[in-house]
């Protein structure tokens, strides 16, 4: 006979998380939400996402901090993720995970717009982005994070 007594999911009061106010104390600033995602990417140290190599610097380019000696090429923590070719800020993408993951049953677009005043558009594409990287089972985790 099965056991009966064991729960297959979790239920809304058994799940475990941090709130708003605990994911704004570890996101005070930009700097942060970049620390945070330069930690989740390269949890080994910075490597390039073109050739994997290890060989890189930090450069003074304004948009790509980082250069390959290997392959010559500048990326940034945004290169090769689902941020890529966005302008966004690294802190309103770290909220937007939040918000998606947190929830259930995922979050509206419109809702989205609505919390990080961004227009509705970028909220979808936002949305499609976030969800997309997580349908590859990439675990993002905050705990940690912007303590450093």
């Amino acid at each position: 006979m099965p056991n009966t007594d064991t729960k297959k999911t979790l239920g809304r009061n058994e799940r475990k998380g941090i709130t708003l106010l605990q994911l704004q104390d570890m996101f005070p600033d930009e700097a942060s939400a970049h620390k945070w995602f330069e930690n989740v990417i390269w949890p080994e140290g910075t490597t390039c996402p073109r050739c994997k190599g290890q060989n890189v610097y930090r450069s003074t380019h304004k948009q790509m901090p980082y250069r390959c000696r290997e392959c010559n090429r500048f990326f940034s923590v945004k290169t090769g993720t689902a941020l890529q070719s966005s302008k966004i800020p690294l802190r309103k993408w770290v909220y937007a995970i939040y918000l998606e993951k947190a929830s259930l049953k995922g979050v509206s677009s419109m809702k989205l717009h609505r919390d990080l005043g961004v227009t509705q558009t970028t909220a979808w594409f936002m949305l499609r982005r976030i969800r997309e990287a997580f349908s590859l089972d990439t675990p993002m985790e905050f705990e940690g994070a912007g303590r450093g």
